[in-house]
């Protein structure tokens, strides 16, 4: 039998929602593949002539995909261990707006609202003009109206009608309701997402470790991967996974080396969201040969950083126009989030202006930035004058002003076409706040085939090794295709790691 050391285990998610709920107050308010390790997957150093802990199924990062990993590897009879890094269990999940992305649903049908698996699969494509994984789009979107029905099985509920999320029509795509607002007991986003997931792992007996990060992946002289070498109050810690190991530990935002070695969108964008998003995943998986892709793509928003916060906020525009260094509109104001992140990134010094005037401010404009942040706002009695306070041509801004205020009188935008929350920026005092590219998590990261087994750069499965969620590259191509996307794909990959890995042979 092996040898197990007595150890203290800390076991809980009960603080989750205090810590969820800040992070939701916070928030509310094309690249090329890339590869790198080798060919060969070498034994790690350090694998134990003994082992502290020891389970059927580690999972690395306890997010949503890792819930939802635990659910399936513990419905199929598999013992499960979760290693999670952070105080707080929920990662990116916890704290996102927790919407869901799906087609074919109970929820839709109840609504009246015709959509199928096919057309979310072919938006899929649409959105990501060849940079994302057809055979995994296939799946994600045929998992998705049974990921809503598991999620109503532990008890969720949708409340509300289906929306439709806004990047279909920059797509090509049929702008179909697929957005599923989720409540849990009295949560809803995504405290509710994770809440229950979560209690669904928990209750069907998967064991949690807080604050205990793993540090490396345990092979064995074959290359197959039989463990994890983890942190726990300062001391290492080896668990020994006897059928699998599940990374699910989110994308790298917070590391400044790989967003510059990997992707020069991430490097510009400030971080949204959790800290502690460094990579860990991917760079295990890397160290014994796994291949990453699409690394060069984020999943993006217009924002902007609080003073004394960690991580940014959505840029409340409203009915603002955004304009560039260059005192110039570059883009349709109200285009889904991802795609206007983009345009922000293409302009000089990646940084641009919400401009908007007294009026704008009344209906909302700001708000978040007058009620928490007020310096972070200029403000003018004219356009010029506002002009010379942001540090943009006075003559530039004042042609860009002129130009829409005509273009609303006339009601249309004959730059961008925008069709929405067309008024004119006339009544003093005017305001302006400066906006940054933004991005919630990485679009890419390892490698995985359809059975969400890690692959190396050969494209050949790593033994007992898989992934999924934030750090899984596959379903996200060149831009993100809807609000939810990303809960979806964590959900429907989770759960495909979860029973595979569970249905494996003891290795010892």
């Amino acid at each position: 039998m092996t040898e197990q050391k007595e150890r203290p285990i800390k076991v809980s998610r009960r603080d989750f929602v205090k810590g969820a709920a800040l992070g939701a107050g916070l928030l509310t308010g094309a690249g090329t593949l890339a590869s790198c390790g080798t060919a060969a997957a070498p034994a790690a150093p350090g694998v134990p002539a003994s082992w502290d802990r020891e389970t059927d199924v580690v999972i690395v990062g306890y997010g949503g995909a890792g819930a939802a990993a635990a659910i399936a590897a513990r419905d199929a009879g598999a013992e499960v261990i979760i290693l999670e890094k952070r105080e707080v269990p929920g990662g990116t999940t916890a704290i996102c707006g927790g919407v869901y992305y799906a087609a074919g649903t109970s929820v839709q049908e109840e609504n009246g609202i015709d959509d199928s698996a096919d057309l979310m699969y072919q938006h899929y494509l649409n959105s990501g003009e060849g940079l994302n994984d057809p055979a995994q789009c296939r799946i994600a979107a045929d998992m998705s109206a049974d990921n809503v029905d598991l999620l109503i099985e532990l008890g969720a509920t949708f409340p509300n009608p289906p929306s439709v999320s806004g990047a279909e029509v920059l797509a090509g795509s049929e702008p179909i309701a697929r957005v599923h607002g989720i409540a849990y007991n009295d949560q809803t986003g995504g405290a509710a997402y994770f809440g229950v997931l979560a209690d669904g792992a928990e209750s069907k007996g998967a064991e949690i470790l807080m604050e205990t990060p793993a540090r490396s992946l345990l092979t064995d002289a074959d290359g197959q991967v039989i463990g994890v070498r983890a942190e726990s109050g300062g001391e290492e810690l080896y668990i020994k996974a006897r059928k699998a190991v599940i990374i699910t530990a989110g994308g790298f935002t917070r590391n400044k080396q790989m967003l510059a070695d990997y992707t020069a969108d991430g490097y510009y964008c400030q971080p949204l969201g959790v800290p502690d998003l460094t990579g860990d995943g991917i760079r295990m998986a890397v160290a014994i040969g796994a291949d990453v892709g699409n690394m060069s793509q984020v999943l993006g928003i217009a924002g902007l950083t609080l003073p004394g916060a960690v991580a940014a906020i959505y840029a409340p525009t409203g009915a603002a126009i955004l304009v560039n260094i260059g005192g110039r509109r570059f883009v349709d104001e109200t285009w889904f989030y991802d795609w206007k992140n983009d345009e922000i990134l293409q302009q000089p010094e990646h940084r641009c202006y919400a401009i908007f005037d007294d009026a704008m401010r009344e209906e909302g404009a700001g708000q978040l930035l007058f009620d928490q942040a007020p310096d972070l706002i200029f403000q003018a009695g004219s356009v010029r004058d506002l002009a010379s306070e942001i540090g943009v041509d006075p003559d530039e801004l004042q042609a860009t002003v002129d130009t829409w205020n005509a273009d609303v009188e006339a009601g249309e935008d004959s730059l961008f076409g925008r069709t929405g929350n067309l008024a004119p920026i006339e009544t003093a005092p005017l305001y302006a706040f400066e906006v940054f590219p933004t991005m919630f998590d990485n679009s890419g990261g390892l490698k995985i085939d359809t059975e969400a087994r890690v692959v190396n750069v050969w494209g050949e499965a790593i033994p007992r090794l898989y992934a999924a969620g934030n750090m899984a590259a596959g379903v996200i191509g060149e831009h993100y295709p809807g609000s939810g996307t990303s809960l979806n794909q964590g959900m429907a990959f989770g759960r495909i790691a979860g029973e595979k890995a569970a249905a494996q042979e003891p290795w010892g």
